[in-house]
C-alpha cells in the first residue's frame, strides 16, 4: 500500500472506506472522532486553532451529555473537574444574593447526574480520550475545498494538500466552514437571537464572589461570574445589539466596555481591569436552522447542524447525542445514507424543539430593555422556589437519547 505523509498524519491512495474526516475539534467532534475509532473506522479530525482552547464559558452538565459520558466510560474523569463554587447565586448591584440555590440540590433533583464546567474542561477530557484511542488530531488546519464524486470526497487542505475519504463531517461550529463549502452561505441558514457573548479570565483580581456562581442583571445585558481558583475569576457578560457580524478581536474589548458603560456591581470595574492584549471568547448567539443535515457523503453535527445557542443551555449535550447517533447508525448500516437518515429521524425534532425554547430563554438570561427589576426579582423567586424549579430542572435536563441504544 503506497502511503504519503500530509502534515503528520498517512494518508492512503488506495480506497478510503473506512477513513473519515472531521472537520473541528470540538466537543461535536472529538466525540465523533473517538465513537467512530472505537467502531473501526480511521477518523482524522482537523482543527483550525493552533491547540486545544482554554477560553470558554461555563455550563450545566446532566441529560443527553452525561448520557453520552456514562456510555463512553468518560463520566468518572468529568466528575473530577471541581471548582470552589457551591452555589448558583443571583446578586443586587452591591454584590447582596436575592436568589440563593445549592449546587447540591440541584444534584439531587437530578439524581446526582449534574455538574458544571467550562466548555474547554470537557473539549480536554475528550482530547485526551481521543489520544488514548489513537485518534489523528492535525492543529493549525482547514479545509479549501470538498470535491463529492459520489464515490468518495477529495478534501483540500489550508496546506495545499490533498486526500481522499469514505466520508465528511462537518463538527466545526456555528460558524462552519464544512456547511459553507458544502450547503451554501451562513446566511440561508442562520437565525440572530439579537444578543452577543463573551467570556474571559481575570487573573490576580481584587474582587471577592466567594463561592458562588454570581449573577447580575440589567436590562440589555448580563454578567455571570465565579472564582476559579484563589487569584482566578472566570466572567462571561451578554448583552443585547444590533447584528454587526463578526467582530475582530481587537475590537471585542472596546465594544464591550461600551456596551456595559455605568454598569452596576463589578460589571464595569472588572472590564476596566482585564488587559487589552489578553484573548476572549466573543461569539453572537446565532442559531443554525438546516432544512437537512446531510448533502451526498458529508453530514453536519454539533453547532453547525443544530445550533442552539447558550441561550438554550444544552448546545454540548445536544453535540454529544448527535455524535453518539450519528456514529452508532454508521456501525449499523452498511449504506452511510440510510445511517444519515436514521440520525437526522432521531434528533432534528428535539433540536428543532430546543431552539424555540431558548428563543424563550433569552428573557431569561437578560432582562428587556422595558423590565422592572424589582417585578422581575419578583418572578425570578417564584420560578426558583423548591417546587418549579425541580419540574423545570427535570425537564430541561431530560435527554434526548434517554430510550435510544
Amino acid at each position: 500500500m503506497l502511503l504519503t505523509c500530509y502534515n503528520g498524519y498517512m494518508a492512503s491512495k488506495d480506497s478510503p472506506s473506512k477513513k473519515v474526516l472531521i472537520s473541528g475539534g470540538g466537543i461535536a467532534g472529538l466525540t465523533l472522532g473517538i465513537l467512530l475509532k472505537e467502531k473501526g473506522w480511521e477518523p482524522i479530525i482537523v482543527e483550525r486553532d493552533t491547540a486545544m482552547r482554554t477560553e470558554g464559558y461555563v455550563i450545566d452538565f446532566a441529560g443527553a451529555g452525561w448520557d453520552v459520558s456514562e456510555r463512553m466510560g468518560i463520566i468518572d474523569e468529568i466528575r473530577k473537574v471541581t471548582y470552589q463554587v457551591d452555589t448558583w447565586q443571583y446578586v443586587t448591584s452591591q454584590g447582596k444574593p436575592y436568589i440563593s440555590l445549592s449546587i447540591n440540590d440541584i444534584r439531587k433533583v437530578l439524581d446526582g447526574k449534574y455538574t458544571y464546567l467550562r466548555r474547554s474542561d470537557l473539549e480536554n477530557i475528550l482530547f485526551k480520550r481521543a489520544q488514548e484511542v489513537g485518534v489523528t488530531v492535525i492543529f493549525g488546519t482547514t479545509i479549501e475545498s470538498l470535491d463529492d464524486t459520489g464515490k468518495e470526497v477529495i478534501a483540500t487542505f489550508s496546506n495545499g494538500k490533498k486526500d481522499s475519504f469514505a466520508l465528511v463531517f462537518g463538527a466545526d461550529g456555528v460558524h462552519s466552514n464544512v456547511r459553507k463549502l458544502v450547503f451554501g452561505p451562513e446566511s440561508q441558514f442562520d437565525k440572530f437571537l439579537g444578543y452577543y457573548v463573551a467570556a474571559f479570565h481575570l487573573t490576580n483580581h481584587k474582587y471577592d464572589v466567594g463561592t458562588a456562581l454570581n449573577i447580575y442583571e440589567e436590562p440589555d445585558r448580563a454578567l455571570w461570574v465565579y472564582s476559579l481558583s484563589e487569584k482566578v475569576l472566570s466572567a462571561m457578560y451578554i448583552f443585547r445589539h444590533e447584528n454587526i457580524g463578526h467582530v475582530p478581536p481587537k475590537d471585542r474589548l472596546p465594544l464591550m466596555r461600551e456596551a456595559f458603560r455605568g454598569a452596576g456591581w463589578i460589571a464595569e470595574r472588572m472590564l476596566a481591569d482585564f488587559p487589552d492584549n489578553e484573548p476572549i471568547f466573543f461569539d453572537s448567539t446565532l442559531q443554525i436552522v438546516m432544512p437537512s443535515w446531510s448533502k451526498g457523503r458529508v453530514a453536519l453535527l454539533g453547532d453547525a447542524a443544530s445550533c442552539l445557542t447558550l441561550l438554550a443551555g444544552q448546545g454540548s449535550h445536544l453535540a454529544m447525542a448527535e455524535a453518539y447517533v450519528l456514529a452508532t447508525e454508521l456501525g449499523r448500516h452498511d449504506d452511510y445514507t440510510a445511517a444519515f437518515a436514521v440520525y437526522e429521524k432521531t434528533l432534528k425534532k428535539a433540536a428543532i424543539k430546543k431552539q424555540k425554547e431558548a428563543v424563550r430563554f433569552a428573557k431569561l438570561f437578560v432582562p428587556s430593555p422595558k423590565s422592572s427589576l424589582p417585578l422581575r426579582r419578583m418572578v425570578e423567586k417564584g420560578l426558583f422556589n423548591r417546587f418549579v424549579f425541580k419540574y423545570l430542572a427535570k425537564s430541561l435536563a431530560k435527554s434526548v437519547i434517554a430510550e435510544y441504544r
